[in-house]
């Protein structure tokens, strides 16, 4: 298991553990948020609206478009795009400087720069804890022979 600590804002320092060695019981929380933000009619439109955009990074908009896109988003999407970042974290910090447990009200209690970096930190990797919808080219794949060309 690779853990690497970080120094965050402040006197405070993380633990982070790769995103390949984050136990199952905690990338079960962080599918189950995908799959309903996958359902999620508004959030799926604006995820295929930045898609034919170009965006593929938080980086690639200013914050007009951030706040368009939420607006676009709705509360339910936006809540677990919240919970989605919050159990990203949960499972990616070992451990921190901000007491003894690493526990969802904790993370709560943080500061917002301290929030927003590790928010930053975690979301590397974060779609390979996710499940996989990209098309399979195996010969016995059920959606064979429309993908075996892929």
């Amino acid at each position: 298991m690779s853990i690497t600590r970080h120094q965050m804002p402040g006197e405070g320092w993380a633990d982070l553990r790769d995103a390949a060695d984050v136990p199952e019981r905690l990338r079960r929380p962080v599918r189950t948020i995908q799959m309903k933000l996958a359902q999620n009619p508004a959030f799926k439109g604006v995820v295929e609206d930045a898609k034919t955009k170009g965006v593929k990074a938080m980086e690639d908009i200013d914050e007009a478009q951030a706040v368009e896109m939420a607006s676009v988003m709705g509360d339910e999407a936006l809540g677990l795009m919240d919970e989605l970042n919050d159990r990203l974290i949960i499972s990616r910090v070992a451990g921190w400087s901000y007491g003894d447990e690493v526990t969802l009200d904790a993370l709560q209690d943080l500061p917002g720069a301290v929030y927003d970096k590790l928010k930053e930190m975690c979301a590397e990797g974060a779609l390979e804890q996710g499940p996989d919808f990209s098309p399979s080219t195996e010969a016995d794949s059920p959606t064979e022979p429309s993908t075996a060309s892929v």
